[in-house]
């Protein structure tokens, strides 16, 4: 169960690349640590893609998305299955051209040449975003905003980023309620507690503890205002 009571600041859709994770080869870490970070940031993310090494799968997903910002990770390396440039380029309706400073910093930093520079492609207008731990230069391009696949390596750029795209007045704070009682014998109090705290996103979310034959329930109460939140828990905890 979730209710969404309040109302949006910017949004986000989170695109992960790679035949990888479409075939269970690896988790796909990428979008809970962007989407847990984007939350702390004040931005909501409404959508999360996976989709293949495929250039024009890569297009349509990005022309679907009418975001504020999307967030693409995956396939920047130089090899023949990494065609997220190309696919970035096309759903935007740029050329893809060689960056001079990406250029620069893939000769200049790690002595790069021949088909390496592959990495240095971007479409035409992108801003460059620098790889503290990795080799592959991400960059950003309208609203899109492109890193490489590699955790650490998309968690490295992430935050020399956040200023343009954090917005303050819509961070959200967040607290959480655990009940012993099974989810079907608690919907009127969590009924009741939307229709009366309606500046309050909740979520009810049950689990299976240790045991593997007992469940609880973990209530998330999520809202902008402090104030309102302390006594929506308040509330529940009351009420339960």
């Amino acid at each position: 169960m979730n209710n969404r009571a309040i109302k949006k600041g910017k949004d986000a859709t989170i695109i992960n690349i790679g035949d990888e994770l479409l075939r269970g080869d690896i988790a796909d870490t990428n979008s809970f640590w962007l989407a847990k970070m984007l939350f702390s940031h004040g931005v909501t993310v409404t959508k999360i893609m996976v989709v293949g090494d495929d250039e024009d799968e890569i297009s349509e997903a990005l022309k679907s998305c009418n975001s504020d910002f999307v967030f693409v990770s995956g396939g920047l390396g130089p090899t023949h299955d990494d065609v997220t440039r190309e696919g970035v380029a096309k759903g935007v309706g740029k050329s893809l051209t060689r960056n001079k400073e990406a250029e620069r910093i893939l000769t200049a930093k790690y002595g790069l040449t021949g088909i390496l520079l592959k990495m240095a492609d971007m479409p035409i207008g992108s801003e460059v975003i620098g790889n503290p731990i990795g080799t592959a230069p991400g960059f950003k391009v309208d609203n899109v905003i492109v890193m490489p696949g590699v955790p650490e390596e998309l968690r490295g750029m992430f935050e020399p980023i956040a200023s343009s795209f954090r917005d303050d007045n819509a961070i959200m704070v967040e607290e959480w309620v655990l009940t012993d009682k099974p989810e079907h014998e608690i919907l009127d109090v969590l009924n009741e507690a939307v229709r009366t705290f309606t500046d309050v996103t909740i979520g009810s979310y049950p689990y299976l503890t240790g045991d593997g034959q007992t469940y609880k329930v973990r209530i998330k109460l999520v809202s902008r205002d402090t104030d309102t939140l302390k006594r929506a828990k308040k509330w529940l905890e009351e009420s339960l």
